[in-house]
């Protein structure tokens, strides 16, 4: 069976699809991942191959861009200005970009890469001829692809993310802003037309799928290459937090945010030690840091998360799922529409608390990391989550219902439940994580 994966550049998005590409190649399929040519070495080092035919667009540019047209028309309800479109550097008025002027021929370029990305995914399949198609949250040229194959498509994206979304900020839109799906004569594409669904979200969390047939999956961290440092093998007494501050939380809002001092300075007020995960622009706008917090960059987070107390993050659902599988409890300083409707859902589990992160002050942060610290009750939930997860069926289980959907056009709910069957462990063995 062959495989084309349709992934975005944002190693988030695709991050969690790695561990079914391994199970795939380890049955004995072909496995390609079309995707743009700035992320083909990270797909390489994820042991998977890469197929450089798709364009990219820089979100945190299309995410500043839309933040200041928002306040341009009046729509900005957030505390100042958003950062400038194209740098991401404070602006003192609305004055510093003139939107009316930049933004059309922006958004026309948005449109023409997006159609490239579209002619790269369908002449890469037209040639290659995949029996299946698996394609993630920003790249529905994958689901165009499978279309005119004549081949079933399945939409696997990060967690806590559906396909009919009426949340703001995470509805799918028509995923086509170039219009490419009529440009191949086809309906415009929407979330409706899913069929298939990966879903890696806890059962409390699960988002929307309208019609689609939800495939539950067990959520597998990766986080790219890693080693174990001698100070991550005996990493000491006491309390650790682990701070996690993406790319996509500056690069959308800039490295100003007052909320990340807040969580730095309480969390190394209550901790032993503090990872910090961020940028190097970031850590410098801090301004120095307390003596207990380590500063970490590019270090898989699943090898933190397992020996932190707390993780603190900026709301995306790649760090709350992360945190999620290895019963961490969590706080989010939630800064956007989407980041606040998936740490919505994941604080619907009882092991998260949510903040607005462009709004919370220190005191707020620092009686929820108290909070978080101190009551068992979100230690315990997350362990319950964590449990909920490892019993979902493993990527290699899941291998031999994609391979009927392949086979056949089609997959029902008994199908996929007697192909998904997890075997009996053997004895002594648990699917749940030990606490720690």
């Amino acid at each position: 069976m062959k495989v084309l994966f349709a992934v975005s550049a944002w190693a988030g998005h695709y991050s969690c699809m790695v561990p079914l590409g391994w199970a795939l190649q380890a049955a004995g399929h072909e496995v390609r991942v079309a995707v743009a040519p700035c992320a083909a070495d990270g797909i390489a080092r994820s042991g998977l191959t890469a197929v450089p035919v798709l364009d990219t667009l820089d979100l945190n540019v299309m995410r500043r861009m839309a933040y200041f047209q928002e306040a341009v028309d009046g729509q900005w309800t957030l505390p100042g200005l958003p950062p400038h479109p194209l740098t991401g550097e404070p602006v003192r008025s609305l004055d510093d970009f003139d939107i009316a002027a930049e933004g059309p021929a922006y958004w026309a370029e948005c449109a023409a890469a997006i159609a490239r990305s579209y002619d790269g995914a369908v002449g890469y399949a037209r040639s290659w001829r995949p029996d299946l198609v698996v394609f993630d949250l920003m790249s529905a040229e994958g689901a165009l692809a499978a279309r005119l194959l004549g081949v079933p498509s399945v939409y696997f994206p990060f967690g806590l993310i559906g396909t009919v979304e009426t949340e703001p900020g995470v509805d799918l839109g028509d995923g086509d802003p170039s219009g490419s799906w009529p440009r191949y004569g086809q309906p415009a594409f929407s979330g409706e037309q899913i069929e298939y669904v990966i879903d890696v979200s806890p059962q409390a969390a699960a988002p929307p799928v309208g019609n689609a047939l939800r495939m539950p999956l067990r959520y597998v961290p990766y986080n790219g290459p890693a080693h174990i440092p001698d100070w991550l093998r005996s990493p000491g007494p006491g309390k650790r937090v682990c701070i996690l501050w993406g790319n996509s939380a500056t690069g959308g809002f800039g490295t100003g945010l007052p909320v990340l001092r807040h969580a730095v300075d309480a969390a190394a007020g209550m901790a032993q030690t503090v990872f910090l995960a961020a940028n190097t622009a970031q850590v410098e706008a801090l301004d120095g840091l307390p003596d207990n917090v380590r500063v970490l960059r590019n270090f898989p987070l699943h090898l933190l998360l397992a020996l932190s107390d707390l993780v603190i993050h900026h709301g995306s659902a790649n760090p709350a799922m992360n945190a999620a599988a290895v019963g961490t409890p969590q706080l989010s300083l939630a800064l956007n529409d989407e980041q606040r409707t998936v740490s919505g859902r994941m604080a619907a589990t009882g092991a998260s608390r949510v903040l607005p992160g462009l709004a919370a002050g220190a005191g707020e942060v620092r009686d929820a990391v108290r909070t978080l610290l101190q009551e068992d009750s979100y230690r315990r939930a997350a362990q319950r989550v964590a449990a909920e997860i490892a019993a979902r069926p493993t990527p290699a289980q899941l291998v031999p219902a994609l391979e009927q959907l392949a086979r056949t056009g089609r997959l029902g709910q008994r199908e996929l439940d007697r192909l998904t069957a997890a075997g009996d462990l053997p004895a002594g063995r648990s699917a749940a994580p030990a606490p720690r």
